[in-house]
């Protein structure tokens, strides 16, 4: 008895098809693994060497998984027909793979290392190995895992050049000379410095931060704003007011917490830094500290005993769900910033400049221990490629070696590495027959403490950043 083919099965076969390029979205459980290696194997049939054909996943145990699963279906293609409907497209690829294989004599199931099935960290050393003159680096060094240590050396050389630098000693003057807090927030920064280094890279660079804060502030208020409950701000509007009104008879200055209430006309408020204040003293009125709704509503809130308004904000509280979304998108919003102020900017200029002095000082400590992290080879692989209008040599010779990529687990990848899958298709056209594969699902993101966006799979869908190939989309 045959069992029958997914019902998806037309899609996944469209996906297969080795002279387009696809982006993938594929939840967990899919059979994204199966897809992609499916594809592997219709690539294989199509090259001239098994090493123009390139995989990338994010861990060691993936690739080792993702290979090994490969030369499983390579080796059953000396095996009868099966009767299983979902397995025979596997076979009929892997006997085409197959095929071509004892066409070009490559051997793969005798030297299975020449599928290139590897983690994006190890493309990185082997494009710096590659050209090591080019990448600045010299000979490759060790890469760590784990470079705290270098992180907080780099931190702590840097801190001893406050006589050198006002910089410096402006930001230990901030923390109070807390040296081990200095030591620390610099290793913490440069552990993620491939995040904000393109970001801080020139003079505007502290007006962007206060551009992308508001953006930030704005993207939080937008989140509240369609989470609250319907007629919200109508409803609650004349007891928030009378409460403020309240207050401030009966202290004569008011209650700073919900002042800003006292002239609510009763409109919602926007998902705007200038109705921050407005939604904080919402937040001041229906919250405890600790972010709950009040269960005890008493005149020091401004709602005398046996008043309508009284009874009206208790009637409203008790029928609000107070396990709903509004509830703690409100208690996020109280602790919104508002801004930098003139010494908050000052601080911060100088500890942008900091952060730069400490960059070059982990360079220094990894050419003396000749070590490196991930960033590092990641950055050193980049600048080895050079660019789309100056390749380097090594640009050159992997844009005739490589061509087809695949990407698993894409919500996973980081700015420096869409850049550099970027410098790697940049040459690529419409129609020279090279592809992109990229399989991602932007609702999880599994590896973010390797500084992933998942941001980044949305931008590449919708505005096809990565080479100019024949797309296609799968969902």
């Amino acid at each position: 008895m045959t069992t029958r083919q997914p019902s998806d099965s037309h899609i996944r076969s469209r996906a297969i098809d080795p002279s387009r390029s696809f982006l993938v979205q594929a939840p967990a459980g899919s059979g994204k693994t199966e897809l992609l290696t499916d594809r592997i194997l219709a690539l294989l049939a199509t090259v001239s060497r098994p090493e123009e054909v390139v995989a990338i996943t994010f861990t060691k145990k993936a690739a080792a998984e993702m290979h090994a699963r490969v030369l499983e279906k390579l080796q059953a293609a000396n095996d009868p027909r099966p009767a299983e409907a979902y397995r025979l497209r596997s076979w009929e690829l892997a006997q085409a793979a197959m095929q071509r294989n004892d066409e070009m004599g490559w051997e793969l199931l005798a030297y299975p290392a020449r599928l290139s099935i590897r983690t994006i960290d190890s493309l990185c050393a082997h494009l710096v190995r590659a050209m090591p003159w080019v990448s600045g680096l010299g000979g490759v060094p060790a890469v760590v895992e784990d470079a705290r240590e270098h992180y907080l050396q780099a931190a702590f050389d840097t801190l001893a050049m406050a006589d050198e630098y006002d910089e410096v000693a402006q930001l230990l003057a901030h923390v109070d000379v807390h040296l081990s807090t200095a030591q620390s927030l610099i290793a913490q920064m440069l552990a993620s410095r491939d995040q904000w280094q393109p970001v801080l890279g020139n003079a505007e660079s502290v007006a962007q931060i206060e551009i992308n804060l508001e953006s930030i502030v704005e993207a939080e208020l937008a989140t509240l704003s369609g989470a609250m409950p319907l007629g919200w701000a109508s409803d609650l509007a004349p007891l928030l007011r009378f409460a403020a009104d309240e207050c401030q008879r009966q202290t004569g200055s008011g209650v700073p917490d919900i002042q800003a209430l006292l002239d609510w006309d009763g409109s919602p408020f926007e998902a705007s830094t200038d109705y921050l204040p407005l939604w904080q003293a919402l937040a001041n009125a229906l919250l405890t500290n600790d972010g709950k709704l009040r269960k005890r509503i008493t005149v020091k809130q401004g709602f005398p005993a046996k008043t309508v308004q009284k009874q009206g904000i208790e009637a409203w509280i008790n029928n609000a769900d107070e396990g709903a979304w509004w509830v703690s998108a409100l208690a996020r919003a109280r602790n919104l910033p508002q801004g930098y102020d003139a010494q908050q900017i000052d601080v911060l200029s100088s500890f942008v400049k900091v952060l730069w002095i400490a960059s070059a000082q982990l360079r220094l400590r990894f050419a003396e221990q000749s070590e490196v992290d991930f960033i590092e080879i990641s950055q050193r692989a980049l600048q080895a490629l050079g660019s789309s209008d100056q390749p380097s040599e090594l640009l050159l010779k992997v844009d005739r070696s490589m061509r087809h990529l695949l990407v698993d687990e894409f919500q996973d990848t980081s700015h420096t590495q869409i850049e550099l899958l970027e410098r790697l298709s940049s040459g690529w056209e419409q129609g020279d027959g090279r592809t992109l594969f990229l399989v991602g699902d932007p609702m999880q993101s599994i590896y973010r403490f390797r500084k992933a966006e998942v941001g980044l799979f949305i931008q590449v869908k919708n505005q096809r950043r990565l080479g100019k190939s024949n797309w296609s989309r799968w969902r």
